[in-house]
């Protein structure tokens, strides 16, 4: 799975984006729950997302035609958004 990570350097703030044209399969889907799941570890955080979750969210960006889910991770929340 592709993911563009970035971490600012004032806040430590982790964005992770994920084009939604790479979810192909479940196994995608697994991964990129994967890479969410060590990203907010790293923070100490439980991102509380199953597999459904995340799937539900892919299909209603693509239901929209979006091209981008972005996660942003800090040491309080994890925040979803679909993005152009």
């Amino acid at each position: 799975m592709l993911v563009d990570i970035q971490i600012n350097e004032k806040s430590l703030d982790a964005t992770l984006c994920f084009q939604l044209e790479n979810f192909k399969d479940q196994k995608s889907h697994k991964d990129a729950l994967a890479i969410v799941i060590m990203i907010a570890g790293d923070y100490s955080l439980d991102p509380e997302i199953e597999l459904e979750d995340l799937m539900d969210i892919v299909a209603r960006g693509k239901e929209e035609q979006v091209n981008k889910l972005i996660f942003t991770v800090n040491e309080e929340e994890i925040e979803a958004e679909l993005a152009k």
